[in-house]
């Protein structure tokens, strides 16, 4: 391959990864958007009737509604892209997905129409919640395959904090929206509501129109040009001959599940209702600390590319579980006022940032090439389903049960099951990246992967 060539390729698959990252964070914009409009929403869709508590349960009810749908959506959706390619359901999901926010934003209320409003909410949260079944396996699977040899982590991590930016987006469109209602035009209150879904939407239109320049990944292609390597249910094969890979994935999809939910979702609720923060000094805090964990997040992913995922996994989860323990020793002591609570949770959001942005680049290293969509899929929605939509009222039992600390032992056990992560990463077998099995092509560097390296 030429220099000029060489180059060319370089080019071509940084855009293909930048591009295949970006629809990723919509799904935490939405996640947040709704969350902290979910008050709002209740009154645009419920009786007037109803008491606020009942229509905040209902509201949070609908959002459940797309958690419950995403793992049969999102292995249906990753079964026909290990069939028939990544960028065709690639685009597919991310229009039904910004299609779906747009609805929300567009919708009647009850007060127009009555009881179709809920009935219409249920089914745009159903739209989105297969779509995003889809999205996060797709993005992971997408930019990773494009991804060097040596470069399968960092990519992986660049996608996870591009989806962590929807954290920021979601939270300043919501914040934005209430200005705009109530100061630039307080005729029409529905927009602080309204407008994040339209912008979320508009936007992921925009990402769906420049997926189309994205290119099919070379794994897929070299895939398809062996046709004896392509199982007729990729599912079963998921089952019936990885099922090593499928736990030790969803072992370390829990880790990022506790943690996320601890510290990156439930924290601003935990400010509040626990620490008794006021709401804004409770989002800047939260806001800095997502930021941190993005920061942190490439730093993190070449410390994989560079030393394997066991020495990562292994600094993450001691370094995680000394700030959490720093953080559980120094938070309830905290005078009231302190201004150092805005940035207390810091450095543990540095640190838990080496566990969230592991999961896509280890998780589609761990699968073939020809059912790695459907693998990661499996395992990353169903974890996300059944852990995840419930998490945050765990943590509000733990800390009703076990007081101020519940949140930092939750972050623990997602440190101890990180640890045995990267205790056992290297009995897995690796397609993709540092540690590749001998003979196995990747994206980039096809003749890199004879290289005999272990992982870790």
């Amino acid at each position: 391959m030429t220099q000029s060539s060489s180059a060319e390729s370089a080019r071509l698959a940084k855009r293909n990864i930048r591009l295949g990252s970006l629809g990723a964070a919509l799904e935490y914009y939405d996640f947040v958007a709704y969350l902290y409009v979910a008050t709002l929403i209740g009154k645009a869709f419920f009786p007037a009737g109803t008491s606020d508590t009942l229509r905040l349960v209902q509201t949070l009810g609908v959002y459940s509604i797309g958690l419950a749908i995403r793992p049969i959506a999102g292995i249906l959706i990753a079964r026909v892209a290990d069939r028939v390619g990544r960028k065709r359901m690639f685009i597919l999901t991310v229009i039904l997905m910004s299609a779906a926010t747009l609805a929300i934003g567009l919708l009647p209320t009850y007060e127009q129409v009555g009881w179709p409003a809920p009935a219409l909410l249920i089914l745009t949260r159903v739209a989105q919640g297969c779509a995003v079944g889809g999205e996060l396996p797709a993005a992971a699977v997408f930019v990773t395959e494009h991804a060097r040899r040596d470069g399968v982590a960092r990519a992986g991590a660049f996608q996870q904090m591009t989806a962590y930016s929807g954290f920021l987006l979601g939270a300043a469109a919501a914040f934005l929206s209430g200005l705009v209602a109530t100061h630039l035009v307080p005729g029409m209150p529905s927009l602080a509501w309204r407008l994040p879904f339209v912008v979320g939407g508009v936007l992921g239109l925009v990402t769906a129109y420049l997926r189309r320049k994205l290119d099919e990944t070379p794994l897929f292609k070299q895939q398809v040009a062996d046709e004896h390597r392509r199982p007729s249910s990729p599912v079963g094969e998921v089952v019936r001959n990885h099922r090593r890979p499928a736990l030790f994935a969803a072992l370390i999809v829990v880790a990022l599940t506790l943690t996320n939910g601890t510290y990156f979702t439930f924290w601003p609720t935990y400010l509040q209702a626990s620490l008794h923060l006021p709401a804004t000094t409770a989002l800047i805090a939260s806001l800095i600390a997502i930021a941190g964990a993005m920061v942190s997040m490439p730093i993190w992913g070449l410390i994989a590319d560079k030393y394997g995922w066991r020495r990562e996994l292994l600094l993450a989860a001691i370094s995680t579980a000394l700030t959490t323990l720093l953080l559980l020793a120094v938070l309830p002591s905290l005078p009231k006022g302190s201004g150092l609570v805005i940035w207390i949770q810091l450095p543990a959001a540095l640190a838990a940032g080496g566990i969230v942005c592991a999961v896509p680049g280890l998780v589609s290293a761990i699968f073939p090439t020809e059912i790695r969509q459907t693998g990661y899929s499996v395992c990353y929605n169903l974890v996300v389903a059944l852990l995840g939509g419930f998490i945050t009222v765990i943590l509000v039992e733990l800390v009703s049960s076990l007081g101020l600390a519940a949140p930092m032992y939750v972050v623990l056990v997602a440190c101890a099951l990180t640890l045995g992560a990267a205790l056992a990463v290297s009995r897995i077998p690796l397609y993709l990246g540092r540690g590749s099995q001998p003979g196995i092509a990747t994206s980039g560097d096809p003749a890199g992967a004879s290289d005999p390296a272990v992982a870790g």
